[in-house]
């Protein structure tokens, strides 16, 4: 294939939805891989950049991430790579936070007031949490939920979330704030739980 030719296919598969993306990559299409590379690898580097605070811990984790989806290609049909992909580094950050806790009660002899109150979420179950999550969502106003989509699961910043929903800044920091009243009301007793701490707190 000459170099012009390759180029286009190159161009072709970075137009793509994610859907046909995910089902390209299912029969083992390493164009469709390489473009959801191009496509996230930015974004969730900046996401885990900022979750972990570590350049270095953030490339490794997304190197990490895609290592795993090419692996396991043709095991799972992802017809949401974005979603996947970022579902998936919420989990890292959260073995990350908890493996830094653990280190930190070893080191110190003793556990941080942090380290002590959080538990590991196996305890209940990655299952059970995220159910909990999912019902204490859907009992905000649909516009309160998906400010707080955008900002907790997407990371977008307060100017980007209302430039897209047409509100000012001062909304956007309501409905944010409003979120998260009810659902600490509602997670109380899950708030213990990094993965819960995490969207909630940090």
């Amino acid at each position: 294939m000459t170099p012009g030719v390759s180029q286009m296919k190159n161009e072709l598969y970075s137009t793509l939805p994610d859907e046909m993306l995910g089902r390209l990559l299912f029969t083992g299409d390493e164009k469709a891989y390489e473009a959801i590379y191009q496509r996230y690898w930015r974004q969730l580097f900046s996401i885990a950049t900022w979750k972990t605070n570590s350049q270095v811990v953030a490339e490794e984790m997304v190197q990490e991430l895609f290592m795993k989806l090419w692996e396991n290609r043709q095991k799972t049909l992802i017809e949401n790579p974005e979603a996947y992909l970022k579902t998936a580094l919420r989990y890292s950050v959260v073995g990350f936070i908890r493996a830094k806790l653990l280190n930190t009660q070893t080191e110190l002899g003793e556990a941080s007031e942090q380290a002590a109150d959080l538990r590991a979420d196996t305890e209940v179950g990655l299952e059970e949490l995220s159910a909990a999550l999912q019902n204490a969502l859907s009992l905000l106003p649909e516009k309160t939920r998906l400010v707080f989509q955008m900002s907790r699961f997407e990371q977008r910043s307060t100017s980007e979330i209302a430039q897209h929903l047409g509100l000012t800044d001062r909304a956007v920091e309501y409905h944010i704030t409003q979120s998260l009243r009810l659902l600490r009301f509602e997670l109380k007793d899950y708030l213990s739980y990094a993965v819960v701490y995490t969207v909630l707190v940090s």
